[in-house]
């Protein structure tokens, strides 16, 4: 019970300490060097690639809502504004979502870290980028994908992004580690941060075939995957899309 705690604390932290950097960790951005409107245009460009994949797809059949789990400051809420009249964003940092209400009020923004708030069969679109990965366990980030098929309408498409293996240097992940362990002596996150240049950023993997299982359990289809390097550079990722059939 104390994991889900510290990692709600953890993303406080960082959603005060340098947010932008927390969600999309280019290594030159760092410390707060992301100017906003670029980073702002990265979810324009990465929302553009998604609807160009669905669309392929034929996915999803209507355009009604949309869900952005895992939002951050809306970086790619506001952009999928431009496709769905109802755009919803969860995240379980309350400091990002002060942040993502600013830059997107046409939006609705919810504090949770599930989305077990939202009905059966409600979204056409659910999208989670950078986020399965940094959950506290595997068992987490399983639930969460049951639960995105869930809330996902007939015909409509779910799409996220899961490293599909990590070497076991990077599993021990020392620097969280770190950071945890002065945390829990009193040492600032500021200075374990930007002095120590710790953060506590977890990261984890499930694989291809356990990603599918969850999904053909939980009722959905998973009817592409693509392997990528480009959001978990140099491990590999899986970005999966989904449906549930009518």
């Amino acid at each position: 019970m104390r994991t889900v705690p510290l990692h709600a604390r953890d993303w406080e932290e960082m959603a005060s300490l340098d947010p932008l950097w927390a969600i999309l960790s280019e290594p030159e951005k760092r410390f707060r060097n992301w100017g906003l409107e670029e980073f702002l245009r990265t979810g324009g460009e990465e929302v553009a690639s998604l609807m160009q994949a669905a669309e392929k797809l034929s996915l999803p059949k209507e355009r009604r809502r949309a869900i952005d789990f895992g939002c951050g400051v809306g970086r790619l809420t506001r952009a999928l504004r431009s496709y769905f009249p109802e755009c919803h964003g969860v995240d379980i940092s309350q400091g990002m979502l002060e942040k993502a209400r600013q830059l997107a009020p046409e939006c609705q923004f919810h504090h949770a870290s599930d989305l077990t708030s939202f009905p059966a069969r409600h979204a056409d679109l659910i999208y989670s980028s950078l986020v399965l990965q940094h959950q506290p366990n595997r068992k987490k980030a399983a639930a969460l994908i049951a639960d995105m098929v869930r809330i996902l309408t007939p015909g409509g498409i779910l799409v996220f992004q899961m490293p599909i293996y990590l070497p076991l240097r990077n599993r021990l992940q020392l620097r969280r580690r770190a950071y945890r362990l002065l945390r829990a002596f009193g040492v600032s996150h500021a200075f374990a941060y930007e002095r120590l240049k710790l953060n506590p950023i977890r990261m984890l993997a499930l694989t291809q075939p356990m990603v599918e299982k969850i999904v053909r359990t939980a009722h959905g289809t998973v009817v592409d995957v693509q392997h990528t390097t480009r959001f978990s550079e140099p491990f590999t990722s899986a970005i999966y899309y989904c449906t549930v059939q009518a």
